[in-house]
């Protein structure tokens, strides 16, 4: 018994699969670019071997705007960066937190971000 096949079904299939291939392609590479690239980095650093036992240390700050910023890492880490979009003043918080216990040992923060790269040097959230 033999499957005897047309040309025009192997242009189907040829067509059929070259445009779910594209198509899936596609959809892997056409992620939304970001609206303009930050501005300035923010560099908060801590002394990890302050950090006692396991937790995250937490930053969320808000510019002028409102617009918020924000990161978090294991505290043993020592240091967290964020991207500012803009220069300016930002306020807001670091804390510390853990799963099922929550948030302790907040801080409010005022920040002003004149340069490229802000190093911030802050007391260890326990």
């Amino acid at each position: 018994m033999r499957l005897e096949t047309s040309p025009s079904l192997w242009i189907i299939c040829t067509i059929a699969l070259t445009v779910a291939f594209w198509t899936c392609f596609g959809a892997c590479v056409d992620a939304p670019l970001e609206e303009e690239p930050p501005q300035a980095k923010i560099v908060a650093t801590w002394d990890p071997l302050k950090c006692g036992e396991p937790h995250r240390v937490a930053v969320e700050l808000e510019d002028d705007a409102g617009a918020p910023v924000s990161a978090s890492t294991p505290c043993t880490m020592g240091s967290l960066t964020l991207d500012a979009r803009h220069f300016g003043v930002y306020r807001g918080r670091i804390y510390a937190w853990r799963l099922g216990i929550g948030e302790r040992s907040a801080e409010e923060v005022h920040l002003i971000v004149d340069e490229p790269i802000v190093r911030w040097d802050v007391e260890t959230p326990q």
